[in-house]
């Protein structure tokens, strides 16, 4: 992964700064899903108030509480604006869309797995990111099917001694470039190719479309972890990549009292 990375803080929400021609990834671990979801419940709306209560376990209901307040303060930061004041609505892919303020050209996505949710905001462009988790002694015989093109079944299908590393390098790729393109795994994403770059092994790969490839695009693997697999595309070439992680500051620990 090509990034550069700062000081890891979940600042106050009206410090945040987000440069053209970049890319601020945040991190958020599991192990902060508590103290988020209580400093920063109160950012949430009533519909998403009413969303969480539809989550029959206890767990399941604080990380969405956690994670979609953790989203409403990084946007207040970055927009200069209350997070609780934040309106959204729901796309045809189940993707969030900022309704208020009217930022534009602000772009954001979010993806989430055991452990770890990644967050990505970046200005005029269309962008999207994927994370997973590696389990081993997962069965992926059929995993892809009608998701991956011929061209990544057959590199599977060839990957030894680790194909299930291949899978997920594969997976998180065509998932951060189908977000970005806004279609998610609707219409044919088998018609979509990803693909290692140039150069192998340095993080970077590209994609095409019945063999036409995209360009003016920066597409990036993601180690973000033991066993934690990522990807990030995004409609700018040459981007700089800023990763953050999310903390309790002493602003957010006075919020849980």
């Amino acid at each position: 992964m090509t990034a550069r990375s700062r000081p890891p803080a979940l600042q106050c929400s009206s410090r945040l700064s987000l440069p053209d021609n970049a890319v601020a990834l945040w991190t958020l671990r599991d192990d902060l899903i508590e103290p988020m979801c209580s400093a920063l419940a109160y950012t949430l709306s009533r519909d998403e108030r009413a969303r969480a209560r539809t989550y029959r376990q206890e767990r399941h209901r604080r990380r969405f509480i956690a994670r979609r307040s953790v989203l409403r303060w990084l946007i207040g930061g970055y927009l200069s604006c209350k997070p609780e004041s934040l309106r959204f609505s729901v796309g045809a892919f189940g993707k969030p869309i900022l309704l208020w303020p009217r930022a534009a050209g602000f772009a954001f996505n979010l993806s989430h797995t055991e452990g770890l949710t990644l967050f990505a905001f970046a200005w005029a462009c269309y962008l999207g990111v994927d994370v997973e988790r590696r389990i081993d002694g997962m069965d992926i015989n059929g995993l892809g099917s009608g998701i991956f093109s011929a061209i990544e079944t057959a590199r599977l299908d060839a990957a030894q001694p680790d194909p299930l590393a291949t899978l997920l390098g594969i997976w998180t790729r065509k998932e951060a470039l189908l977000k970005a393109l806004g279609t998610g795994l609707s219409g044919d994403p088998t018609a979509w190719v990803t693909e290692d770059g140039p150069c192998p092994g340095n993080g970077r790969w590209r994609a095409s479309r019945n063999g036409i490839p995209i360009s003016g695009w920066t597409c990036l693997d993601l180690v973000l972890g033991q066993d934690i697999r990522g990807a990030l595309a995004v409609s700018h070439e040459g981007v700089r990549v800023m990763v953050h992680r999310c903390q309790m500051t002493n602003e957010l620990a006075s919020l849980c009292h």
